[in-house]
């Protein structure tokens, strides 16, 4: 056999590099120039600085870990989870979408890379072979890649420990130099893991928060959320406080410390490190924090979540904050900087490509990144081509949802029913229009009551359906060509920043042309 000489396959593989590496930034570019086009948040203001959010959405409970350059953010959505990559904490691209077939009501994830492998740690609400209908059991996965494949998950708390036995959420793990492995939960307890990831003793409380000062105005205690790291001998705890809801002012973040990782803990003089002290600040409910290394590998900076003040509804936003330590070791925001102000960006970055394109023509045979759905739906639904196609059966309702990062923004498609299928354009709540082929109408309440609008399909079963979102103020539309719209009389007003696209019946819904468009 011939010998390749060495130089060839480096050279071989330098160009292969390259050639991926320009794949990637076109890739990236033409991503971020569609999310332009949207006219979604984008962080990076190319001049210097950054505005938050970094991830403007329903991004709340990041997780943020850091990898050699590389930046992973992953983010719970219920039945899964989705991980994005950043490279400068800024600028961020979606990697993948994780959906579950039989784990549900997953909350605030920890996101961590060892031995070789990314880990997430999940705290897990419905599971096969549950019994104690308000217990919730903690579980992890793992994968090379954090593309994936994800290993099938396993149960963390599963030995010496009952049932009945409660073993928190939020989990927020640690490895010591030595190897030894802990996870924490809520109300500041610890318990030991196997190399297995398996709990080794029952929880223990180590850690009893930070007193805050009585006349703040909070939704309760809350200790929860612990996130974990180890600097220049001391491990650092940073905590959420407050609530995650309630008041403005509720949540906040603290940071405690120990050279055990198990404690005795020491409050920071410096609590809380992140709070809203007005409800007149931009971002209400600010908590929630992961203190990371910044790319200049000298920089350190805080990941957290918060609320638009105003427009709520769009959820816990990621936000991003510089944070300077103390000659005594302890983690401030640096030059009191504020959430609300535009801020220097990180240094020694690098642009990935930002955003996550909302709008689409259904082209490929997989389903965007963009929209999630219970398993149940996506099994009865197909893509491809310019369309999506619902095929419901019966009373259950196929959906399909993704989240809007803007306070004002409007979403368009088309759709084609079958005669014993209604589908239709809603928020999550259901506020918003159906149609059946004959007419188009409100897809929510009585018809005796106010909303009585309804406009009649005369392109063939096929009609245009249009919601204008207004800081939660929705306005409704209908079309026979997508250029020409009627306006329906009555509006609705929405809860949440979640648009649907559904179908129920016997039959099937052909959606086309879907778009976003942010309107502020």
């Amino acid at each position: 056999m011939k010998t390749i000489p060495t130089i060839v396959v480096a050279a071989a593989f330098i160009v292969f590099a390259s050639l991926t590496a320009r794949t990637e930034n076109e890739s990236g570019s033409l991503r971020a120039a569609q999310v332009r086009k949207e006219r979604q948040p984008i962080a990076d203001q190319e001049n210097g600085l950054y505005r938050n959010p970094v991830l403007a959405g329903n991004y709340g409970d990041p997780s943020v870990v850091k990898v050699g350059k590389d930046y992973y953010l992953a983010k719970s959505l219920g039945d899964g989870f989705i991980v994005w990559h950043s490279r400068d904490l800024v600028n961020w691209r979606p990697v993948t979408r994780h959906t579950f077939d039989d784990l549900s009501g997953i909350w605030a994830v920890d996101l961590q890379y060892l031995n070789g492998r990314f880990h997430l740690f999940m705290p897990v609400g419905k599971w096969p072979g549950k019994t104690k209908e308000h217990y919730r059991a903690n579980f992890v996965i793992h994968a090379r890649q954090p593309e994936g494949p994800w290993s099938a998950p396993h149960r963390i708390d599963r030995e010496f420990i009952p049932d009945d036995y409660y073993t928190g959420i939020d989990p927020g793990f640690l490895q010591t130099p030595e190897g030894k492995k802990f996870l924490y939960t809520d109300h500041g307890y610890v318990m030991p893991l196997s190399d297995e990831l398996i709990a080794t003793a029952q929880p223990k409380r180590v850690y009893d928060g930070w007193p805050y000062p009585k006349d703040w105005i909070v939704e309760g205690f809350c200790l929860e959320s612990p996130k974990l790291f180890r600097r220049d001998g001391w491990y650092y705890l940073v905590s959420a406080q407050g609530g995650t809801s309630g008041p403005s002012t509720a949540h906040m973040a603290v940071v405690a410390r120990s050279k055990s990782p198990t404690g005795p803990w020491e409050n920071s003089p410096f609590n809380p490190l992140i709070r809203t002290y007005s409800a007149s600040e931009k971002w209400w409910q600010q908590g929630h924090a992961t203190l990371v290394e910044g790319p200049d590998g000298h920089s350190w900076w805080a990941i957290y979540h918060a609320r638009l003040n105003g427009c709520t509804g769009i959820g816990r936003q990621t936000l991003l904050l510089p944070v300077a330590w103390t000659p005594d070791g302890w983690p401030v925001i640096k030059d009191h900087a504020i959430a609300g102000d535009p801020l220097p960006m990180p240094k020694g970055g690098e642009n990935v490509g930002h955003g996550l394109p909302l709008s689409g023509d259904f082209v490929s045979d997989q389903l965007g990144i963009q929209w999630t759905g219970s398993p149940a739906s996506l099994a009865c639904l197909r893509c491809g081509a310019g369309s999506l196609v619902m095929e419901p059966a019966g009373a259950e309702t196929v959906a399909i949802s993704l989240g809007a990062p803007n306070p004002g923004f409007e979403a368009v498609v088309q759709v084609e029913c079958s005669a014993d299928v209604t589908a239709g354009l809603c928020f999550g709540n259901g506020e918003g229009l159906k149609t059946n082929g004959r007419i188009v109408s409100y897809n929510k309440g009585e018809k005796w009551r106010t909303r009585d609008t309804d406009v009649p399909v005369k392109n063939g079963r096929r009609v245009w359906l249009k919601i204008r979102n207004h800081h939660q103020d929705l306005s409704l539309y209908s079309s026979d060509d997508g250029v020409e719209w009627t306006t329906f009389q009555n509006g609705a007003r929405a809860d949440e920043y979640t648009v649907q696209l559904f179908a129920r019946g016997n039959g099937c819904a052909v959606f086309r042309h879907f778009t976003y468009l942010g309107l502020e």
